[in-house]
């Protein structure tokens, strides 16, 4: 256990290296760390395996070429964000200068522009092909989506995870767009059955057959 902490936490190091420095060869994360460059690469392959780092280049010395690591934009996810919290103070001052009306207009823009987006990757589908569709697209954009289709051709579409989670425990009009952007999508009416935001452990969504 402690052996697969520390290499855990060896492959850490490298991340906070390489997003100091940029791209870094194995030899110079070795120098830097005082690991020897065979274990460097060893940890190098993993991360690189693991979709965190990425080979961009070449650097030519004396001798044989190495290679340039750099980070992958899903290595981003190691590193802390503030993003909820501006995205929550940008929602608040909306709102402290317009209203609820201010933030309904502004998020029924951003649901007309996923609807112009989303529209074609559905179109022409039937029902059970269109809630796939959607579940994949919402799985893409983090919300960890199922869905299942019942005996009676109706569907069930669950989210385990709400990127916006933050922000829409305090504005639930957030999670009304929401509703009314699968129901333009499916071209139908959706009854909600519960949500993240209002405690539960998921949202889930009721699609007619």
């Amino acid at each position: 256990m402690a052996e697969r902490k520390e290499q855990g936490s060896t492959r850490q190091s490298i991340l906070h290296l390489i997003r100091r420095n940029g791209e870094m060869t194995a030899q110079e994360i070795s120098d830097v760390l005082g690991i020897g460059a065979v274990g460097v690469r060893q940890h190098l392959a993993l991360l690189e395996r693991d979709g965190q780092v990425q080979v961009v280049g070449v650097r030519r010395n004396i001798g044989r070429p190495s290679h340039l690591y750099a980070l992958t934009t899903e290595a981003e996810a190691c590193f802390p964000k503030g993003y909820d919290r501006l995205a929550l103070d940008l929602v608040t001052y909306l709102e402290d200068i317009g209203g609820s009306a201010a933030i309904e207009q502004v998020l029924a823009r951003r649901r007309e522009a996923l609807v112009r987006e989303f529209a074609p990757r559905l179109a022409g589908k039937d029902r059970a092909a269109r809630v796939a569709a959607l579940a994949e697209l919402l799985a893409a954009q983090g919300y960890m989506c199922e869905w299942e289709q019942h005996e009676d051709g109706s569907f069930t579409l669950t989210e385990y995870n709400c990127p916006v989670d933050c922000v829409a425990r305090r504005h639930p009009q957030f999670c009304t767009q929401e509703l009314r952007l699968y129901e333009d999508l499916l071209e139908t009416p959706i009854a909600r059955e519960s949500t993240i935001a209002a405690g539960a452990h998921c949202c889930r969504y009721h699609i007619p057959a």
